[in-house]
């Protein structure tokens, strides 16, 4: 089996995984996953974070949102070109201002967006449908985060978010473009792949 094949086979295979997660486990997941993000000095030290609307049972981020602009801190939400392939990072101060896109995601209209330089940003949470014990992150498969996370600064932490079940125990395929995450924080545990 080529790697695109094999990726596309994992993919399927942990999107089916997470897609059997009661709600309640989600719920669950969910929480102890942002509680041991809230007490680290990553969240604490950060003022501008880069984060994501949960989709298709990932793990779900509103309280993240809700604990950040309760704390005064900037949150951002991606923002996806119809073409090109290409993604930004806006301003995110209110869900009511979403409405969903193309791939159903909510999403910013765009008289509302408010982009931020990459170089704002001091810390990356990022999804993914499967990781390995090596920081290798199995996305979508479209490069939109491999591509942006080269254009934020060194010093901002690129932590994911995922469920126990998503953690591949052998070497997931990767290509040279595949960027590592230095984090994968689960509901049982933080896995630091990256010293400081």
């Amino acid at each position: 089996m080529n790697k695109f094949a094999e990726k596309q086979a994992l993919r399927q295979h942990y999107k089916k995984i997470r897609r059997e997660l009661t709600a309640e486990q989600v719920t669950n997941h969910s929480a102890a996953i942002a509680e041991r993000l809230f007490a680290s000095s990553y969240w604490k030290e950060s003022r501008t974070i880069m984060l994501y609307l949960s989709f298709q049972n990932e793990v779900d981020t509103k309280a993240i949102y809700l604990k950040g602009w309760q704390e005064g801190k900037i949150m951002l939400l991606p923002i996806c070109a119809p073409s090109g392939g290409l993604m930004e990072m806006s301003m995110l101060t209110s869900f009511d201002q979403l409405i969903p896109n193309r791939y159903g995601i909510d999403e910013l209209p765009e008289p509302l967006q408010q982009i931020i330089e990459p170089s704002a940003i001091d810390l990356c949470i990022i999804p993914g449908i499967a990781f390995d014990h090596t920081g290798t992150r199995l996305g979508f498969g479209a490069g939109y985060y491999d591509r942006y996370l080269t254009r934020v600064k060194p010093s901002a932490r690129r932590i994911a978010l995922a469920y126990e079940c998503q953690m591949h125990t052998a070497s997931l395929p990767s290509d040279i473009y595949d960027l590592p995450m230095q984090d994968i924080l689960t509901e049982k545990q933080w896995y630091r792949i990256k010293a400081e």
